[in-house]
């Protein structure tokens, strides 16, 4: 996916993308009937992992960039309030931003396009923001069946991290969780708790003896 600016700089484009009323596509997720159910600080999550997204997209505009699962389903829902959706994108980029929901899908080439594009958005996600693309928005390759929380964010509601399995629950050891946390990389088979966390109770070694 890629975006062009219309008559504007790219300054003004990204203030605006900043300025945009994304509650309304909020609500509709957090829905459990007519949305995905999604909890309040996932949907916040997402939000703010879609308006980077769109920010890489005209900071980028040679670049083919993929979004997450997640800031796919947050742009499909803010597309589908079709008249906003036209109004903002007159109002940010000057133009209608199209979404093509089918790359990837169209044979192995196009497989492999979406997964090199996928890279380099999380390249560039880095670069700009200086952290993880995973950090800000959920991935749905996460096993949730027990919540694995990711560092970026408060725990009191869960967030999934890719690279965790939940099965063993793995908490990323930056979160203030207000309960003990455990460390993503370690076998949670035993689990271990991080130096980082802050759980009111204790603190143990990042690196305990399993």
């Amino acid at each position: 996916m890629q975006a062009k600016i219309a008559d504007r700089s790219l300054e003004q484009v990204i203030a605006a993308i900043q300025r945009l009323d994304l509650e309304p596509i909020k609500y509709k997720l957090m829905d459990t009937e007519e949305g995905e159910g999604w909890s309040r600080a996932r949907a916040d999550c997402t939000e703010l992992a879609y308006r980077r997204f769109l920010t890489l997209l005209v900071t980028y505009p040679e670049e083919t960039l993929a979004p997450s699962k997640d800031v796919d389903k947050f742009w499909h829902g803010h597309i589908l309030d079709t008249l906003k959706y036209a109004e903002d994108c007159d109002r940010v980029f000057g133009r209608f931003l199209h979404h093509f929901p089918y790359f990837g899908m169209r044979g192995a080439e196009d497989a492999a396009n979406l997964a090199r594009a996928a890279e380099t958005t999380k390249g560039l996600y880095r670069r700009q923001f200086g952290e993880g693309y995973e950090r800000a928005a959920y991935c749905s390759a996460a096993s949730t069946g027990s919540p694995a929380y990711c560092s970026a964010i408060q725990a009191s509601d869960p967030a999934y991290c890719s690279a965790i399995q939940a099965g063993g629950p793995g908490f990323c050891a930056a979160v203030d969780a207000g309960r003990p946390a455990y460390c993503s990389a370690i076998d949670t088979d035993r689990p271990a708790y991080c130096s980082a966390v802050a759980t009111g109770r204790l603190n143990v070694s990042l690196r305990p003896t399993l």
